[in-house]
């Protein structure tokens, strides 16, 4: 087994992560998109669903920019195995040592840096985040 400041050390921008999410009102695992890092202590997260669906019915019931949900096709490099859709109006903060002690905790993969460019956009239109949490995040986008 790795050691927490491994584990720690091993999130970054574009990862995805596999678990079952106390946050979210489901017991199934979910595939998770790192958005950024704080002080190797908090991960900012979102996690994705296949439901597209249910999340168009709920962008059109609120009025919510469809650039804001961005989708994720099945490849290689992610290792998603069906269309996966991530809200960028729904940023989720986690204590890494809290998802460390998650059981079935994984690395999934990593998205395409055409599909980090969309979740940026995504994350910049969004009317819904808290400001000061954006602007962190932000800073932390790679240039692509």
């Amino acid at each position: 087994m790795i050691s927490l400041e491994v584990f720690a050390k091993s999130f970054a921008i574009g990862n995805i992560y596999w678990f079952t999410n106390p946050q979210i009102n489901s017991t199934e695992p979910h595939p998770h998109l790192c958005i950024g890092v704080k002080d190797k202590s908090i991960a900012f997260l979102i996690c994705g669903t296949s439901q597209f669906e249910k999340k168009k019915r709920h962008f059109e019931l609120n009025g919510l920019p469809f650039e804001t949900l961005v989708r994720l096709e099945p490849d290689s490099s992610n290792h998603l195995y069906k269309n996966t859709y991530i809200n960028c109006n729904e940023i989720q903060v986690h204590s890494i040592n809290d998802l460390f002690t998650t059981d079935g905790f994984s690395f999934f993969g990593t998205i395409s840096n055409s599909e980090l460019y969309q979740v940026r956009n995504g994350l910049e239109i969004s009317d819904l985040l808290e400001q000061d949490i954006k602007d962190f995040i932000l800073k932390l986008f790679p240039e692509i």
